[in-house]
């Protein structure tokens, strides 16, 4: 009987030797995953916020790479896109028969038609009267151009008084002419309506040209031909 009292109590003793070994490697294995948990917790909080901070950077260079190139981008292409000058083609009588256009290198501009309108205005050039001796213009001397707009093909030029100065039926009817033949060359210009000291012209000088609406190089064609 003492045998079996002896058999059980070193059987709880093992027993309770067991289980305090066991519960603190059981409670350190809690704690560790606990750790490794928050820890994992943490690193995903740190990697949200450089990503942020990445995008952040890549952004902002894009936005400083945009703004640096767009200037020497449009620098770029004004050196490329604009030429030194134009060539225009003035319009003139020849022996008071036909019209003849000659081309006249200008100043590049955007105001082009303006810019060629004040060009036959200002009359021959001394080569070109030398070159042509049987060209002349009709247009009386001093006029000076005071507008032009192109508006839906139709560009409607202003003069000075000294436009309607003097001359026969031929000098009117040419020297219209002359505006329209030279202002129609612009793909831009189907038509010329006349306007002097801002004034819309419909019966012109005391020659009684009728200008009725705007004026295309066809309704002159048979009165000034173009010499080809």
């Amino acid at each position: 009987m003492k045998t079996a009292h002896k058999s059980v109590r070193a059987f709880v003793m093992a027993l309770l030797v067991i289980l305090l070994i066991v519960f603190p490697v059981i409670a350190g294995c809690s704690s560790d995953d606990g750790a490794d948990g928050q820890s994992a917790s943490d690193q995903t909080s740190t990697d949200e916020t450089d990503q942020s901070a990445e995008d952040d950077t890549t952004d902002n260079g894009s936005s400083d790479d945009a703004d640096q190139n767009t200037p020497e981008e449009e620098t770029d292409g004004v050196v490329v896109d604009t030429p030194k000058s134009l060539t225009v083609v003035i319009y003139f009588t020849s022996a008071g028969e036909n019209a003849l256009g000659i081309e006249r290198e200008i100043p590049y501009t955007q105001a082009v038609a303006s810019a060629t309108m004040k060009q036959l205005l200002s009359g021959l050039t001394d080569n070109e009267a030398a070159v042509w001796p049987a060209l002349s213009s009709q247009i009386p001397e001093g006029t000076e151009l005071l507008g032009l707009t192109i508006d839906g093909g139709v560009a409607s030029v202003d003069l000075s008084e000294e436009f309607d100065d003097g001359g026969g039926s031929f000098s009117v009817t040419a020297r219209v002419a002359q505006v329209v033949y030279t202002l129609c060359q612009f793909s831009s210009v189907d038509s010329v309506e006349f306007y002097m000291e801002g004034e819309l012209i419909e019966i012109f000088t005391g020659e009684g040209l009728l200008l009725e609406g705007p004026q295309t190089p066809e309704e002159y064609y048979e009165l000034l031909p173009i010499d080809a």
